[in-house]
């Protein structure tokens, strides 16, 4: 496969560096009209935009059920099918599951593209699959005008211990697990102003699978949790804070950025949907002076295989930091849930 095939994955692309995604506003407006599926066995439905549907079996046995894809976000083939299927097995993750099954979604063009491209996309899927302890087991393609990828992937979880985004309490601090910024990293690594060495650190990030992170905020008392994906952070701090009925307040300087973004904020290198986050939640933020622009854009950048973010105690979140930082997670406190108007973000 030539490097002009490979390139052609991410040629056309408009809002580099995110996965484009309907916002919130839109998806309650288009789900709106669909009749209600209730079931005293269904334990998440799509009320408050969970990560992923949970099923109770019996009193000890519950599925986590998700799917998610998106179109190349970079020009290696076996890197954006990996990333693609770390992003899609984070959803269970988000819930407080195990990944068991996973079934590709695959669509593409072969009258385009050589079928190696293909098979390099199933395979970067397949390693980031078994390197979770789940088992790929099949899947669907179609022809397409583009290339999209991802998974359906089904888990487990103890029925008392599903996490969800709506049971954050007044005072928790809030724990992010992973940097933000891929948005921004992404279309400035596409104009030439990423650094290799800040470029290898995204693609570290977006392959590290959030299960062992899990694994070791789990040893705490955790309340609430979700990942940061299309919505950016504030997009989801808003989806939290609006389930539990809570403001969250963050200290900006506290948010863990990915290399370089910062500046490459600075200079303009914002994707698209980030200003589409920002016309969405515009109205649910509020910002202090004191925070510049460019840390306000990367608020609302939209992230792909983004961290988990917990809600816990402030001691307990204490206790897990530490664990997480040992184990090499670029994990902080990066605020609180406060009272206060529910769904508020402030940042300051």
């Amino acid at each position: 496969m030539s490097s002009a095939e490979s390139k052609k994955l991410t040629a056309n692309i408009k809002a580099y560096g995110c996965a484009a995604k309907i916002s919130s506003a839109e998806l309650a407006q288009i789900v709106a009209s669909l009749p209600s599926f209730e079931s005293d066995n269904l334990l998440t439905g799509t009320k408050n935009f969970e990560d992923a549907a949970v099923y109770k079996m019996s009193d000890d046995l519950a599925i986590v059920s998700t799917i998610d894809f998106f179109p190349p976000l970079l020009d290696d083939p076996f890197m954006y099918g990996k990333i693609a299927a770390v992003n899609a097995l984070s959803d269970v993750y988000a819930m407080g599951g195990k990944p068991l099954l996973a079934l590709n979604v695959f669509c593409f063009p072969t009258c385009d593209y050589p079928l190696e491209l293909a098979q390099q996309i199933i395979a970067g899927g397949a390693q980031a699959v078994r390197e979770a302890g789940c088992l790929l087991v099949g899947g669907h393609s179609i022809q397409s005008t583009e290339p999209i990828y991802g998974l359906a992937v089904t888990g487990t979880v103890h029925p008392d211990k599903i996490l969800m985004n709506a049971a954050a309490r007044a005072d928790d601090a809030i724990l992010l697990c992973k940097p933000i910024g891929s948005g921004v990293s992404f279309l400035a690594r596409k104009g030439g102003e990423l650094s290799d060495t800040a470029w290898s650190a995204l693609l570290e990030s977006l392959c590290r699978l959030n299960g062992p992170c899990l694994e070791i905020a789990a040893k705490f008392d955790l309340h609430a949790a979700t990942d940061i994906t299309g919505f950016g952070l504030i997009g989801h701090l808003h989806e939290m804070a609006q389930a539990s009925g809570l403001t969250a307040r963050i200290a900006s300087r506290q948010v863990p950025l990915l290399d370089e973004v910062e500046h490459c904020a600075e200079q303009g290198l914002v994707p698209a949907a980030a200003y589409a986050n920002r016309n969405t939640y515009s109205k649910v933020c509020r910002f202090a002076e004191s925070v510049p622009l460019a840390l306000s854009d990367l608020m609302f950048d939209p992230q792909t295989s983004g961290g988990l973010l917990f809600s816990l105690a402030q001691s307990d979140a204490e206790l897990a930091l530490v664990d997480l930082q040992k184990s090499g997670w670029k994990a902080s406190i990066i605020g609180k849930f406060i009272d206060g108007d529910a769904g508020v973000v402030e940042v300051f």
